[in-house]
């Protein structure tokens, strides 16, 4: 039997082996003593029958049941189907580890709830529709950060801060700056070099 499906022997329940003929969302067809016949996958049998499988029969009120599939002669791979609002689940205070070369993820809505959350990546590519953060505080340390935007708009409600060695800011058109007190103030030099200036 499968590591998925560890189904000790029934008790008074006649078990035998049998192969997959073919596997649909009616049911499974399975070959048995050379006779076909439909069977359906237990409800504790996690991993998919595949036809060409080698499968292990149970017979309970007059109906099959595939309990476990044993082996796969096929190329395909293994998947596991579990019911509607399956939940995988440890110990408040255990430790659950998914380790693959790759793992993929689908589904057409996501949602991830956590106290923490720590990220570990080489290398990080993202393409998304639309991004939404609301955070409390945000803090990003980085070597280099490069940002291409067709526009931007930031509103800050209170104050905003940027400490920098040199600042070089270009605008191929206009650039506009107001505010109720505007103070400008160079310790060694302060320069306005255009065709016309106008004071007042």
């Amino acid at each position: 039997m499968n590591a998925l499906s560890p189904i000790a022997p029934l008790t008074g329940v006649p078990t035998d082996s049998a192969r997959v003929l073919t596997c649909d969302a009616r049911g499974v067809a399975i070959l048995r003593h050379g006779r076909q016949e439909a069977a359906l996958r237990a409800f504790s049998c996690l991993v998919e029958p595949a036809p060409g499988d080698l499968v292990l029969v149970g017979e309970a009120e007059g109906q099959a049941f595939i309990l476990a599939v044993l082996a796969r002669h096929g190329d395909a791979p293994m998947r596991v189907a579990m019911p509607d609002g399956a939940t995988i689940g440890a110990a408040q205070d255990a430790r659950l580890t998914l380790d693959a070369g790759t793992i993929a993820l689908r589904a057409d809505t996501t949602e991830v709830t956590t106290r923490s959350l720590d990220v570990t990546a080489g290398r990080t590519g993202a393409s998304l529709g639309r991004v939404s953060l609301l955070a409390e505080a945000i803090e990003t340390i980085a070597q280099r950060i490069v940002g291409r935007f067709r526009r931007s708009m930031r509103i800050v409600e209170d104050s905003e801060e940027l400490r920098a060695r040199d600042i070089d800011q270009r605008a191929s058109g206009h650039m506009h700056m107001r505010g109720d007190a505007v103070t400008l103030q160079g310790g060694a030099l302060v320069k306005l070099r255009a065709d016309q200036i106008h004071l007042g």
